[in-house]
């Protein structure tokens, strides 16, 4: 009889253990997996083919669960009705189960959930073994138990999805694994193929452009003016683009050449695209011809804009400024008391992001700007008041009829 009570405290460290490798394999995510399939440790791959293989693990872990349970139970009521009698069974069932719940069941899957990684690794060599040895049971039931799951579940599950990425992204922010900048950054990177050439490209209204038939020392002054270093080139009309001119070889020319050639004998052929251009695409179309800037076309093949290669670069690190844009200011700035300044010609992308809301705009629309007078139905007005289910928004300037900046103030605060 006394050797009952230390094979019935085994029975439950094994049931323990049991519960916890149970709980250790569940909880691995598919990163951890992922890190573990790359350690140089034999069993930490051994412990990641098996995570993989999760119909087989949780029906060897439970065979061997309930076993050791089983045994358990059987071995304390033996003992119970030999050494008190019958009327004592049931006090002792409730004991067990007392001791299994906090022993075998709590205790060990609280520290699994914290330890997995080492739990699962320590623990995959002897359910391997255990596997191989309790193989025609472990199967059988695995079969039985699949062609009952096979009549209420279809299809497969996928543990990746982007949604589930930036996630991971925000908790690793939260924890402080990553900085905020580079969760920021690695968000904008998986956004890339959703945003339009449109959304980011300098409006034709406000493209600076020269006449092709300009001689280069006329057009010198005005290059050095403007600041820019690839200007487009227009012929009989701005909205016929016809090159593009890089103000490195006008002065090249102007210097050690003729500065009476015109600008359109050494601009160089411009790129064009469709304001539906995806950015990512644009960006690999820049790396391919080597030229930074591109002309957009609207769908009627008018000039929409133009776009470059900083546009591009802005929407991963935020506006860029050289040394003569002194008075350059950011799209989004706070302003005090609940209220943001918004450029007009903010992506809307970028506001729900800043402002973790999401707006319902038309496939036409990609700036603020543009989405206030969607959603006005007619032009703004200086000084209108626009109240919206995220906040109220007021024009605070204009051009003509384009909107250059707007007030917000949102019902909640931004993060």
């Amino acid at each position: 009889m006394s050797l009952y009570l230390p094979v019935i405290v085994v029975l439950i460290i094994f049931s323990g253990l049991f519960s916890g490798t149970e709980t250790a394999f569940t909880s691995l995510s598919f990163l951890q997996v992922k890190e573990m399939e790359d350690d140089r440790r034999h069993r930490y791959r051994t412990a990641a083919r098996l995570a993989k293989k999760s119909d087989l693990l949780l029906t060897t872990i439970l065979i061997g669960n309930n076993l050791v349970n089983i045994a358990a139970s059987a071995l304390l009521t033996s003992y119970t009705i030999a050494t008190y009698g019958n009327y004592a069974v049931g006090y002792a069932t409730g004991i067990l189960t007392l001791l299994i719940l906090i022993f075998a069941e709590i205790t060990p899957k609280q520290i699994a959930i914290v330890h997995n990684k080492r739990i699962s690794s320590a623990m995959a060599y002897p359910i391997q073994g255990l596997t191989v040895l309790l193989y025609p049971l472990v199967y059988l039931i695995k079969g039985i138990s699949s062609s009952i799951t096979r009549l209420f579940v279809h299809g497969t599950h996928n543990p990746i999805s982007l949604a589930g990425i930036l996630h991971v992204m925000d908790i690793a922010q939260d924890q402080g694994v990553v900085d905020e900048y580079e969760s920021t950054m690695v968000q904008k990177v998986f956004r890339f193929d959703d945003i339009d050439v449109h959304t980011i490209m300098t409006h034709r209204t406000s493209v600076f452009s020269l006449d092709g038939s300009m001689t280069l020392s006329d057009a010198l002054p005005l290059i050095m003016q403007s600041g820019f270093s690839r200007i487009p080139v227009y012929q009989d009309s701005p909205e016929h683009i016809i090159g593009v001119l890089l103000a490195r070889d006008l002065i090249y020319k102007v210097l050690y050449e003729s500065e009476k050639q015109t600008v359109a004998q050494i601009c160089m052929d411009p790129i064009f695209v469709p304001e539906t251009r995806k950015v990512n695409e644009m960006f690999l179309l820049f790396k391919h011809h080597k030229l930074h800037l591109a002309i957009v076309l609207d769908e009627y093949g008018g000039l929409a804009g133009v776009v470059t290669l900083e546009d591009i670069i802005e929407e991963l690190f935020g506006e860029l400024y050289d040394e003569h844009e002194s008075g350059a200011t950011e799209r989004i700035a706070f302003m005090g008391d609940m209220t943001y300044s918004i450029l007009g010609e903010t992506p809307i992308q970028q506001v729900e992001d800043f402002f973790s809301i999401d707006i319902e705009h038309s496939r036409h629309v990609g700036t603020i700007g543009g989405y206030i007078t969607e959603f006005l139905g007619t032009i703004p007005e200086e000084k209108q008041i626009i109240d919206t289910e995220w906040g109220i928004f007021k024009i605070s300037s204009m051009t003509g009829n384009r909107i250059n900046s707007i007030t917000f103030m949102p019902i909640t605060a931004p993060d």
